[in-house]
């Protein structure tokens, strides 16, 4: 038997037709072929090697590595628009989660990014965002719990 719950939102926004509509359009944004090969590649391929691993099996500008970057850049936008309050939270973790196995596995690469090109800001809002859907998913149990 399946139940249905409807939680209540926290943050008390109301969700507007430009918050769908602006989500959609950064859907559009990475919703292309190579998109689809970077995700495929993303779940499949990569294992979240270490930094180490990764560096050695992809070298900078291989495909591989471009396909890291073009997946974790989603997120790193998403993050920013997030941020600066022009994309709805509340919408966004609703339709992508909490992002916390993107981020996961990610982190050491991401990490060990930063410390090689002495960016220590690189894909700083991929991982704010991935915590603020963590503690989003804390707050939004399943609406549909199997009984």
């Amino acid at each position: 038997m399946t139940k249905s719950r409807r939680p209540a939102r926290s943050s008390g926004k109301k969700v507007t037709g430009d918050d769908v509509e602006l989500l959609l359009e950064v859907a559009r944004l990475y919703n292309t072929e190579y998109d689809f090969q970077a995700k495929e590649w993303f779940w499949g391929e990569f294992k979240g090697e270490t930094f180490e691993e990764f560096a050695k099996k992809y070298a900078q500008g291989s495909r591989e590595f471009q396909f890291f970057e073009r997946f974790t850049s989603r997120f790193e936008l998403e993050g920013i628009l997030i941020d600066y309050g022009f994309l709805n939270e509340e919408l966004y973790f609703e339709r992508y989660g909490s992002l916390g196995a993107e981020w996961e596995r990610s982190k050491h690469i991401v990490y060990g990014l930063r410390k090689e090109w002495n960016e220590p800001r690189f894909r700083e809002n991929f991982e704010l965002l991935a915590s603020r859907g963590s503690k989003w998913a804390k707050k939004h149990p399943p609406k549909i719990t199997q009984t």
